[in-house]
């Protein structure tokens, strides 16, 4: 069990510096806007249907391309020291969100008011012990907001075809959700910060609200060193029927779930770009 673990965990490694890798070949040929990858490494505390306290190492790629772009995501989840928790200590999931521009692709821009371009965005994703993959088809809208201050604005609109339905091991165009996600810098006399986060909504059988802000700060410029690099900062998480469990319900731990959370935390970052 160690070795094949190892190995799914190598294996996340590998794909998400191939991908980067493969981006930084093709940036010659003017295919490559802009790269970065991000090593993080978070705790969180009050999980629900997971060990309450969690240290967790988090491996982030985004690529902004000539024809749209691509955000990598892989997490390995560990137990520190919850000594109540009967599941496994250590659990991994990944995925990959490539989106296709219409600006990009028709070197149009389409571009009205706080309208910035539409894109078709896949969601592919892969847990612990699920045997098959997720995989949501979607539309992307990215948006302009007249709110002074954001970066990027985002909304995908996803059928889901998951691996993991109702509490059963199960396969099928299941259900839809609503994705956001945003970034918002600032500077004060302490110095930068950022706002970042996402929020999710799925409209299945069992109604799941996901929202995660996050405040970075950056930390290396504070210091004296280059900026945008080194990052720290705290999060929360709150979520409404985590994993698709109602609150109240019996879960596959095989007691009463309480699956809405509050879970909170810091983190440190480093960033490549």
């Amino acid at each position: 069990m160690f070795s094949m673990r190892k190995k799914l965990r190598n294996t996340v490694l590998t794909l998400t510096f191939a991908g980067t890798a493969a981006a930084s070949g093709a940036a010659n040929a003017g295919f490559v806007n802009f790269q970065s990858i991000d090593f993080s490494l978070y705790n969180f505390n009050d999980n629900k249907l997971a060990p309450e306290t969690t240290v967790s190492p988090i491996i982030e790629a985004f690529g902004d391309y000539s024809i749209g772009d691509m955000y990598v995501y892989s997490i390995l989840e560990n137990n520190a020291g919850d000594d109540n928790w009967s599941g496994k200590d250590q659990t991994y999931y990944y995925k990959f969100v490539p989106r296709l521009s219409y600006s990009k692709i028709f070197n149009q821009d389409i571009s009205h008011g706080i309208f910035r371009d539409v894109a078709l965005a896949q969601w592919i994703a892969k847990t612990q012990d699920v045997e098959n993959i997720d995989y949501y088809a979607g539309i992307a809208l990215d948006w302009n907001l007249p709110v002074q201050g954001f970066s990027w604005f985002r909304t995908i609109f996803y059928r889901e075809n998951s691996a993991y339905s109702d509490g059963n091991f199960s396969k099928g165009w299941d259900g839809s959700r609503i994705h956001i996600d945003y970034g918002i810098p600032f500077s004060t006399s302490v110095g930068d910060f950022r706002i970042v986060g996402t929020f999710d909504h799925t409209f299945n059988d069992v109604r799941v609200t996901d929202f995660k802000p996050e405040l970075h700060y950056d930390l290396g410029k504070a210091v004296g060193n280059a900026a945008g690099h080194l990052w720290t900062g705290i999060v929360i998480n709150p979520i409404r029927n985590k994993y698709a469990v109602k609150d109240g319900a019996v879960s596959w731990t095989g007691g009463e779930a309480d699956s809405n959370q509050f879970a909170y935390g810091a983190f440190i970052r480093y960033s490549f770009w």
